[in-house]
């Protein structure tokens, strides 16, 4: 080992460097119990904290790690282990093999639309998994969010998240990485869940433009910037992205905490269904953040009212612009671009043409669509929609439909109406059935999920705890496997150890190297010596891997022998409903 690498932490052997922070070094290494590669982090509170409260700081940092490690999620990495080495602490977690989002932002690699709703959905859901135990993560940022090979995200880093009820950060001390703290923690105010929320809306951001929405050539800027200004607008850098993603950003990265989303869930839920999104939310709050929340708890139907307001004038614009595209744009009643008016425009009136020419993409272009009675219908059932009034667009568009059969901005809406209505239906559902994987019920998670499903059949949240469920059983069920096969060689039941294994070929090699065992040993023990790692290649198919020893007493000499110690790994492929063995191998 080189420079400052250690050789060895604990009992784990250090075997490189994965990166270095402000407080320590993270390390790949590996468990010698079990054969297992894990990341260890490395954490010396000496160099941020003095004095007397070291102690009671690593203290406290020990007990939540702990109860951080009690997390289990798809998309957060698991913590196996924290201990401590003199003035050290560490933490040994899972080891993820990929890249970091905040490598992958800063190689300028372009990320689809489509996959960004993916990933931060399942972040979403993974973070929200853990303020439902208690856990703000307070320094959520794309180093933090590890992807690999397969594209999944994992949060990882629990280093400064605390429980809700903590006091390991004193008041007025700020932890966190400052491009992605909430103003809240920018002032040393009290933190939960929605300072998380923060700081995905401001990840979510640097993901679609490339750009931080509060950077600073020095710490003090950024920070003033966070508590007191509001971002560019998306709609004004990007122009081929989905405008869903303005309305997310601008309310995940609401000043005020009580106009954030108020859950993970529902930030995902509109990642979820951002192309039905309305083009932006609430006017941003600007100057000083302190004053504003003070004021706007004090007025919150006259901040309501603005919002309202401001929704009029966009509508009313809108329409201005759909009227003049297809009565006023100097072509008579097609709304073709003919005529010498049109290169006389002004910029504001050339600027209402491309928003029209946008609404005349939507509705289509036959003739039937250009009618003014049916522009304007529809333009009531756009204003329905957006004003979340989805009932009345379901009504609406229906009668726009026996009027104008096939007319496709009905058809479009009507379709996003019903979805709406059916994902506000199942909500509640939906909720239930993830709290009741949380409690580790993970059969009736699927039947819950599956009720939802049909109800909604497109429902993602469904979809993903589905998935989520299914492996949890199948791993419950390939660990049993495993076990049954142990006990049954220790009882000589060769047809138990039969009845796990699919191919035929595979039962009858087993059969002849057991009787083997069997004929030549007596009072066998055997012992699983390691955790059994188990990883699924897809649905059907998967590989489980441990340490593994098997002795007995040799029946010829009496004495007691070692048969088989060291690693397994074995096969399993999943057959009507059961799991199978396919193939035992030894690595």
């Amino acid at each position: 080992m080189t420079g400052n690498t250690m050789e060895k932490i604990g009992k784990y052997k250090v075997i490189e460097v994965l990166g270095k922070g402000a407080m320590g070094i993270v390390y790949k290494a590996l468990d010698p119990d079990i054969n297992r590669e894990v990341a260890v982090k490395t954490v010396h509170f000496e160099m941020a904290i003095e004095g007397a409260q070291q102690e009671e700081v690593q203290s406290r940092f020990m007990r939540e790690a702990q109860a951080a490690g009690r997390l289990t999620h798809p998309n957060i990495v698991m913590i196996y282990d924290v201990g401590r080495e003199g003035d050290m602490t560490y933490i040994v977690m899972q080891c993820i093999e990929g890249r970091s989002l905040a490598k992958i932002i800063g190689s300028g690699e372009r990320v689809a639309p489509d996959y960004i709703v993916r990933l931060m959905t399942q972040v979403c859901q993974a973070l929200d998994y853990a303020h439902q135990k208690g856990i703000v993560h307070r320094d959520i940022k794309p180093a933090n969010i590890l992807i690999d090979h397969s594209g999944n995200p994992f949060l990882a880093d629990f280093g400064v998240a605390r429980m809700d009820t903590s006091t390991v950060t004193q008041t007025g001390t700020v932890m966190g990485t400052p491009s992605y703290m909430s103003p809240e923690q920018v002032m040393g105010k009290r933190i939960d869940k929605r300072s998380d929320i923060f700081s995905l809306g401001v990840i979510l951001f640097e993901l679609l433009s490339g750009k931080r929405p509060f950077d600073g050539e020095s710490i003090t800027t950024v920070m003033y910037r966070i508590v007191h200004e509001s971002p560019r607008s998306l709609r004004d850098m990007l122009k081929d992205v989905p405008p869903g993603f303005d309305f997310i950003v601008s309310k995940a990265l609401a000043k005020d905490p009580e106009q954030r989303y108020q859950s993970c869930l529902e930030m995902a839920y509109d990642l979820s269904n951002v192309a039905t999104l309305p083009t932006s939310t609430m006017t941003m709050e600007t100057g000083p953040f302190i004053q504003e929340a003070e004021r706007d708890k004090k007025k919150p139907k006259r901040k309501t009212g603005l919002i309202a307001a401001a929704a009029v004038v966009v509508l009313v614009a809108a329409a201005a612009a759909v009227y003049f595209l297809f009565l006023g744009g100097g072509g008579g009643k097609t709304g073709t671009s003919g005529g010498t008016g049109g290169a006389k425009q002004t910029k504001q009136t050339a600027q209402q043409a491309v928003g029209a020419k946008d609404t005349q993409k939507e509705q289509g272009t036959s003739a039937d669509t250009l009618d003014p009675k049916i522009v304007e219908k529809v333009q009531i059932i756009k204003e329905s929609f957006d004003k979340q009034l989805f009932t009345d667009t379901v009504k609406l568009s229906d009668e726009l439909l026996k009027e104008s059969p096939n007319n496709p901005a009905a058809l479009d809406y009507l379709a996003k109406a019903k979805a709406k209505i059916r994902g506000a239906a199942v909500a509640p559902l939906v909720a239930e059935g993830i709290a009741t994987f949380n409690r580790g019920d993970f059969t009736k998670c699927q039947q819950i999920m599956q009720d939802v499903l049909r109800q909604d059949p497109n429902n993602k949240d469904a979809q993903n705890y589905i998935r989520f469920s299914d492996e949890k059983l199948s791993i419950q069920e390939i660990r049993q496997i495993i076990e049954r096969q142990r006990k049954a060689e220790m009882e000589n039941d060769l047809p138990l150890l039969l009845s796990d294994i699919g191919p035929a070929a595979v039962a009858a090699d087993r059969e002849i190297s057991i009787k083997e065992v069997f004929n030549n040993y007596g009072d066998i023990y055997s012992r699983i010596l390691s955790d059994i790692d188990i990883k699924f290649r897809d649905r059907d198919h998967a590989d489980a891997k441990f340490a593994y020893m098997l002795g007995g007493v040799y029946k010829k000499t009496g004495v007691k022998t070692s048969i088989e110690e060291g690693p397994r790994a074995w096969s399993f492929q999943r057959q009507g409903k059961t799991w199978k063995i396919v193939n035992f191998y030894v690595e």
